[in-house]
């Protein structure tokens, strides 16, 4: 039996037997011969058919369970699948370079894939990600066309694959994944957004897994934790179907039971929590789970999935959907956090877009809707016209670093306002405004930002990665991202002190937000709003259910008195009940 470790995409425990798929050999460049091509571009006109044709299919039957901006990524797949340049590109391997057209995808796609990487934006790594979905259906139903005998497996299972992709999560022969494994795929990707959505327990991150498995072995997978034990002995294995049963059995009495439970310290403190989302099946939870409203809707989606700019009238339904699922709760909205090269109509058409240096310190967020003011202004009014009679509907400023960019897009916000009510077009009377804080001089500055705003959203994540200089993505950096750095601590004592002054809320967001380890601190120095993602909504309630304010204050004026990394882990370890 062996434990191994990995990063938790979706929560959940999952017990199976193995199916592998996309450990195939590399590619060895064998040339074919000259009678060999026109068979190998049938074979290429016929996997394109069928994956188009799965890809359709896939969006029948999911049209009820999955929210628009799901189902865009099948339209984003099928256009890759009708993309001239992308196919005669794979063609012309097989015709002018005698390649087979398994290895011609692979060459071709491979190509486009450095390309995207090297280029550090949100946006193009989504298209990566995209791609690689395109590429892996192709080779799937090449494999099948040459081996046509190829096993599948039977009943539920555990999917271990090279990379974390939609091809595989959605396989018509069987749909009956209980959980996956990859070595590779990040949190944000589109399989990862449907993982969540459709509560497949998910880890990433763990190397060699031929290495580890072969089809058939049974695992137990604890996504929660991280966590795939392989070669289960029989007590971890009634264990793990145990735990399994559990969580399956929690989902769904979690949409009986969660609307009832009060959202409260042990002593009776209420505390808001709020949800967060990127999608219509995650802003679906919010309201199934019970939870207080949207504390920050993504909004990147739509302009995501396809290679050009949304029409204002579909933004308008799109928003519109999450408030009316809300039923009045209150719904914050993220403006676009993409860079200004790839808001460009061109640059968003083509993937093409100029490099920036380090673009995640670079003009994004609100940076680059200033720098593109046609994008912030039809986000602005696809938001007022879509809360037209929706009461508390807020609009969230991303990467602010001045009160001037804030106040500027106050002023875009007012001026898109007045000119729809000129035109008689039915809008919001009233929205609020907030900066996001994720820059440190924001941050140090949330005094004067919030004379300007209603409230502010601390995305705590990206602020640690911001002071201690360590991108969370980043493998090589991740423990100094992670660590309980006494500067953190003492960074969000004195802002919800300022905020205090104020009397205006700071809401925390993100995983870290979330961090049972961390929430007692949250509680102990005045933070009363988090917005989480939905499934983190039960590891948080136990949380609140075992502390006081006052074990909290006490708690938080240790962790405050700190001198070292070392000694703020241990006075958070000291209140573990692991």
């Amino acid at each position: 039996m062996t434990r191994v470790r990995g990063e938790s995409v979706a929560p959940g425990v999952a017990v199976g037997q193995v199916h592998l798929r996309g450990f195939a050999a590399e590619s060895t460049g064998r040339r074919i011969a000259a009678d060999e091509v026109d068979l190998e571009l049938n074979r290429l006109r016929t996997a394109l058919h069928k994956s188009r044709a799965q890809i359709e299919e896939i969006k029948q039957k999911q049209s009820g369970s999955l929210g628009e901006a799901e189902m865009r990524i099948f339209d984003a797949h099928l256009a890759y699948l009708g993309d001239a340049m992308f196919v005669t590109e794979i063609e012309n391997q097989v015709l002018q370079e005698r390649l087979t057209v398994r290895e011609a995808v692979q060459l071709v796609f491979a190509k486009y894939d450095r390309i995207f990487q090297l280029v550090e934006s949100d946006l193009l790594r989504r298209r990566a990600s995209d791609l690689r979905d395109v590429a892996t259906r192709l080779l799937r139903n090449l494999e099948q066309d040459a081996t046509p005998g190829i096993a599948k497996p039977v009943g539920p299972y555990v999917l271990v694959a090279k990379k974390l992709t939609t091809a595989d999560m959605f396989n018509l022969d069987n749909e009956k994944v209980e959980g996956i494994v990859a070595e590779e795929g990040g949190m944000s990707s589109h399989a990862a957004i449907l993982a969540r959505s459709m509560g497949i327990p998910t880890v990433t991150g763990i190397r060699d897994l031929p290495k580890l498995l072969r089809d058939g072995d049974c695992v137990v997978l604890d996504a929660s934790a991280g966590e795939l034990v392989t070669k289960p002995d029989e007590r971890t294995l009634a264990e793990g179907t145990l735990a399994a049963q559990r969580w399956r059995q929690s989902q769904v009495e979690a949409q009986a039971h969660l609307p009832q439970v009060r959202h409260q310290t042990r002593d009776g403190t209420p505390v808001l929590l709020f949800g967060s989302c990127g999608s219509a099946g995650e802003a679906d939870l919010v309201r199934t789970f019970g939870m207080a409203g949207i504390g920050l809707c993504r909004t990147e989606l739509p302009f995501l999935a396809d290679r050009q700019r949304p029409a204002e009238d579909d933004l308008v339904r799109s928003y519109r959907q999450v408030l009316d699922g809300q039923a009045g709760r209150p719904v914050s909205f993220r403006l676009l956090d993409l860079a200004a090269a790839n808001l460009a109509p061109a640059n968003l058409a083509s993937g093409d877009a100029p490099v920036e240096r380090n673009p995640a310190l670079g003009a994004r967020g609100v940076r680059g809707l200033l720098a593109q003011q046609d994008v912030l202004r039809l986000q602005l009014r696809a938001i007022l016209r879509a809360a037209a009679g929706v009461p508390d509907v807020s609009v969230l400023v991303p990467f602010v670093t001045t009160v001037v960019d804030l106040q500027r897009v106050k002023a875009a916000l007012l001026e898109e306002r007045v000119a729809l009510k000129k035109a008689g077009v039915p809008c919001a009377a009233d929205t609020r405004l907030a900066p996001i804080l994720e820059v440190p001089a924001a941050a140090m500055s949330v005094g004067a930002l919030l004379d300007e705003a209603d409230f502010a959203v601390v995305a705590l994540d990206d602020l640690q990665a911001h002071l201690l200089a360590a991108d969370r993505d980043n493998a090589a950096v991740r423990g100094y991202h992670e660590l309980v750095h006494p500067a953190v601590f003492e960074l969000l004592a004195r802002m919800q002190k300022d905020a205090e002054r104020r009397h205006k809320p700071l809401v925390l967001f993100g995983e870290s937000a979330a961090d049972r380890l961390r929430v007692p601190f949250y509680l102990g120095v005045g933070y009363r709003s988090f917005s989480i993602a939905p499934v983190r909504l039960r590891t948080v309630l136990e949380t609140l259910g075992r502390h006081t304010v006052e074990e909290c204050r006490k708690l938080a004026a240790r962790i405050l008195e700190a001198p070292r990394t070392v000694d703020v882990q241990k006075v958070l370890l000291s209140l573990d009940p692991a």
